[in-house]
């Protein structure tokens, strides 16, 4: 009873009220029970992770792709602000919560940034080596380089953060995004000049000059052209098979980087939309049938060619893919009717608002049913005023052939769901690495430079891998750059501004943490070594780099572990203390 009425307990935990499953219903009272708990709550970890991939690579990165061709935005300029924002707000929101009040949110921060750099970057130069745009990620790497700068001039300078500072930090990620649309600006302005002077130069008679002017320019303009929009590519489904086939065909290329191209074609997103229509249908044809379709788990998987493996991790899936279809809504422009299924969007126009609602007024307002969180449905019973009206009108008003012209404000529903169950996700994750790291007595310093930065990479990881293999690696890539960034000057700053804590004298010793110079050092080890071998390479990522990478992380992680066995000594400072 203690652990229910306990504030601390409460005030770190979210939705699932952990302390109380173990000391009241489980009533733990045996090392062995305990480890068995611990090993659940692991289990619990992975089912998180699960949902959180099916999120992003069902719903998150199909819409972000929507959203980047319906803003006219570039890979590059799309990766540092939809995906790195996508990628980095949970963790802006998870610095938010009680539990991180107090905690070394430089040492937590920077080790996220620099596992995610190492362990996303190598990933993407070992599975797609390309060639990146060099002089947007020579800026990259400055704005990290100059963002954790900053960061650690701030902490250190007076020994606490105010709020000026960090309205300032603010103003330097707006700048930031200013100085990256205005170089797309610039860059299409610079595409339309050459354009016109291609066009003057093949007027004029031929001769070498002019031919080697003509080709120098239009070397520069298709170079320039590859960078300028962004389209929805279709999906090629032999390339994983390929990918599957030569790695056991040979093993000797696996240091190696292949010069085999696979091009991917842009999808007709106007044909896919109108592909199914037919005016001598009814309005309801295969209603029924398309909507079981929808939550038929392995529909559209090729059972027959799907080995043991695959198979039960698609049937462990399914009850997670089911809730997720009822609640967040599919909008993708490579499907046939751009992902639209009539009675079941009709249906998340009631339930998407009602889960989202309910999550987070109850969040608010934090009243515990023993084991659980109270759920708040007041106000989304209200939102039922609404949306059961709008489904009504949006049932009769549509057919099952073809997509609504509306459709496109699903988005928002898809947008907003999405990152609720993210959200939820994420902060489920940290209260459970948390307990497991206070029951095996490893301290709070190691688990957020470990198992919480690889816990948080992996999250990103997943969106990233998804729109690598997609053929965004130029978005993958940007993003793994911007989405640090946005985490140490966004992602610190905002939470910084409300916690009063970190405002008093002497709060600068707990946010810059005691493995704070460890992370610092090894971050400049990653940003300087990541400059030297982008230009070493001409800007052409290879897989040998990825590679490179993940021993980097290697000798991070086994330092970390070192470190908390005192078998080294860390970077840091030891605590001094002048005679008196």
């Amino acid at each position: 009873m203690m652990v229910r009425k306990a504030p601390d307990c409460q005030s770190i935990v979210q939705y699932l009220n952990y302390f109380d499953i173990m000391s009241c219903i489980l009533k733990i009272d045996t090392p062995a029970v305990e480890i068995l708990v611990m090993c659940a709550f692991i289990c619990c970890v992975l089912i998180y992770v699960q949902i959180t991939a099916i999120i992003v690579a069902t719903y998150l990165t199909p819409v972000m792709k929507i959203l980047s061709v319906k803003m006219h935005m570039n890979e590059y300029l799309a990766g540092i602000t939809l995906l790195a924002f996508a990628n980095s707000f949970p963790d802006m929101i998870s610095n938010l919560l009680p539990i991180r009040a107090q905690s070394a949110l430089y040492t937590r921060t920077i080790s996220n940034c620099l596992v995610i750099v190492l362990l996303c970057g190598g990933m993407v130069c070992f599975l797609k080596p390309f060639k990146m745009d060099g002089h947007s990620t020579v800026r990259d790497l400055l704005f990290l380089l100059m963002a954790v700068e900053l960061m650690s001039y701030i902490i250190h300078y007076d020994d606490r953060v105010s709020n000026i500072e960090s309205i300032f930090l603010l103003i330097v990620y707006i700048i930031y995004l200013i100085i990256q649309v205005t170089d797309l600006i610039l860059m299409r302005r610079t595409i339309r000049k050459l354009r016109t002077e291609i066009t003057a130069l093949r007027q004029q008679p031929i001769s070498p000059a002019r031919n080697e002017k003509l080709r120098n320019k239009m070397a520069i303009l298709i170079d320039l052209e590859s960078n300028e929009v962004m389209s929805i590519r279709k999906q090629d489904a032999h390339f994983m098979l390929h990918k599957r086939s030569s790695r056991l065909s040979s093993s000797s290329n696996i240091f190696s980087t292949s010069g085999r191209k696979f091009e991917r074609g842009d999808v007709d997103y106007v044909s896919t939309r109108i592909v199914l229509h037919n005016k001598n249908n009814t309005k309801n044809q295969f209603l029924w049938n398309e909507f079981f379709e929808k939550f038929n788990p392995i529909y559209g998987k090729n059972w027959g060619m799907l080995n043991r493996c695959d198979r039960i991790i698609l049937i462990a899936r399914a009850p997670l893919v089911i809730i997720t279809r009822m609640i967040v809504p599919e909008v993708n422009y490579e499907l046939y009717k751009h992902g639209w299924s009539k009675l079941l969007n009709c249906m998340q126009i009631v339930t998407t608002p009602f889960f989202v609602i309910t999550a987070v007024t109850s969040n608010f307002s934090k009243l515990y049913l023993t084991w659980r969180l109270s759920f708040n449905m007041r106000f989304a019973c209200y939102s039922m005023i609404v949306t059961v009206p709008a489904a009504v009108f949006i049932f009769f008003d549509t057919r099952t052939d073809i997509p609504p012209p509306y459709h496109f404000i699903y988005i928002c529903l898809n947008a907003a769901s999405s990152f609720v169950i993210v959200f939820v996700c994420a902060a489920e994750i940290e209260v459970l690495t948390t307990i497991v790291g206070v029951v095996f007595d490893l301290s709070g310093n190691l688990m957020d430079i470990t198992f919480g930065a690889l816990i948080n990479a992996i999250l990103d990881m997943l969106a990233i891998y998804t729109m690598t293999m997609a053929g965004y690696e130029k978005m993958a890539f940007a993003a793994i750059f911007a989405g640090p960034f946005f985490s140490i000057i966004v992602g610190m700053g905002v939470p910084l501004y409300f916690n009063k804590k970190a405002h008093q004298p002497g709060s600068a010793h707990f946010l810059y943490g005691e493995l704070g110079d460890n992370c610092y050092i090894f971050m400049m080890i990653t940003v300087y070594s990541t400059l030297m071998w982008t230009l070493t390479l001409n800007f052409y990522s290879r897989r040998s780099v990825g590679i490179y990478c993940w021993v980097l992380l290697f000798i991070f992680l086994l330092y970390a572990f070192s470190i908390e066995a005192k078998l080294i000594h860390g970077f840091g400072k030891d605590p001094y203390f002048p005679p008196r």
